[in-house]
């Protein structure tokens, strides 16, 4: 009894911070719940059955997690829970993921809500290793490392090829994903870097306060 009133109280903070989290993940209406039913055998787990439930626009009701969401919400949602539970569990390596993989969760965002979701990234990356798969310059920009990947094909096969960029060319390919490589897309390009290292820098400063 007293492991199903914690959860239901603790389930109560973690929607009302997954759900801030969503707010700026461009998911405005987003609303999340965590719901219980109560099981007739008990066991060591305790007495509940809990399952994710979540509605993307205003309007529309609350249905499981598995049957609604899109793949780009899915990715958002992982982000924002991700996130929230980054918090509660530094000093607790029993209970951490250590690597965290979101492919392609810049779908169907651009401006400042890519901004935010890269900026959530990187926080992310101060707990985690964090792996992103993504075609937007504001969220390629906040990695520490950025690897080029590459499909070829010749007359009897394809092939991938993987390469890590650094200095000129990480510029040169920031601008690409851009549109094409101008001198104003360069040079905002190594702008976007210089302001990532400087969030990196206080993230840092905040980490070992």
């Amino acid at each position: 009894g007293k492991l199903s009133r914690a959860r239901r109280q603790l389930s109560q903070q973690l929607a009302r911070e997954v759900i801030a989290q969503l707010h700026s993940l461009a998911i405005p209406g987003a609303r999340f719940e965590v719901d219980f039913k109560r099981l007739d055998h008990p066991s060591a787990d305790g007495a509940d059955a809990m399952e994710f439930l979540f509605s993307a626009n205003p309007g529309m009701p609350l249905r499981p997690l598995s049957k609604v969401a899109s793949g780009g919400e899915i990715s958002r949602l992982m982000l924002a829970l991700r996130t929230v539970l980054a918090r509660h569990e530094k000093g607790n390596s029993s209970q951490r993921i250590p690597i965290l993989v979101f492919d392609e969760i810049d779908v169907g965002i651009g401006g400042v809500t890519a901004e935010a979701v890269g900026e959530k990234m990187q926080e992310l990356a101060q707990t985690f290793q964090v792996f992103c798969i993504t075609h937007l310059p504001q969220i390629a920009r906040r990695g520490d490392f950025h690897l080029h990947v590459k499909k070829d094909a010749d007359a009897k096969s394809t092939f991938v090829q993987v390469m890590a960029l650094e200095g000129e060319a990480r510029v040169q390919e920031l601008a690409r994903m851009m549109g094409h490589e101008s001198t104003a897309n360069v040079q905002h390009a190594r702008q976007l870097l210089k302001d990532a290292a400087d969030a990196k820098l206080k993230l840092d400063k905040k980490r070992k306060k």
